[in-house]
């Protein structure tokens, strides 16, 4: 997901870059909940007629459903802000834990979509100058990057 905001009051254009998140925190608990209900009304059930042996493997299944969700919904709360200022570019990476950032001057800075090596892998959306390079957008499919890369590189050769 990308959202682009002007802020007026610097007269800097900002490209906020996030994953595309279906589930809040509150729903993919509430999800875990129901499917954990679920699966261990059905082994009761059968453990119930005997087969009491289904118990521990509903409770594997159950943890790794638990610990898939968790990883995945973390993830899914990293961030980055592209600032286009008038001097400068600054990348803000927000992930879990880490935060980064990285300036570049924006009269040297390049805005450049790598395409992929390999066929079917996603390409690369860079911003660099000087030799040094910083990804951006690894979580967006090729038509958001292509937009980003499009929308980024209007901002950086534009004048404000």
């Amino acid at each position: 997901m990308v959202a682009t905001y002007f802020d007026h009051h610097d007269c800097s254009r900002r490209f906020l870059i996030r994953p595309n998140c279906s589930l809040r925190w509150r729903e993919v608990v509430r999800f875990y909940l129901a499917m954990v209900v679920v699966s261990f009304g059905i082994a009761v059930a059968f453990a119930v007629q005997g087969a009491w042996l289904v118990l521990p493997f509903a409770g594997l299944e159950m943890a790794v459903l638990g610990a898939a969700l968790y990883v995945v919904a973390r993830r899914s709360y990293r961030w980055q802000v592209v600032s286009v200022h008038a001097d400068r570019i600054e990348i803000a990476e927000h992930g879990t834990g880490q935060q980064r950032l990285e300036t570049f001057q924006r009269a040297w800075a390049r805005v450049r979509l790598q395409p992929a090596a390999i066929q079917g892998h996603p390409s690369r959306l860079t911003i660099g100058s000087h030799g040094r390079r910083v990804e951006i957008g690894g979580c967006l499919n090729e038509d958001d990057k292509k937009y980003l890369a499009h929308e980024l590189s209007l901002a950086v050769r534009s004048n404000y």
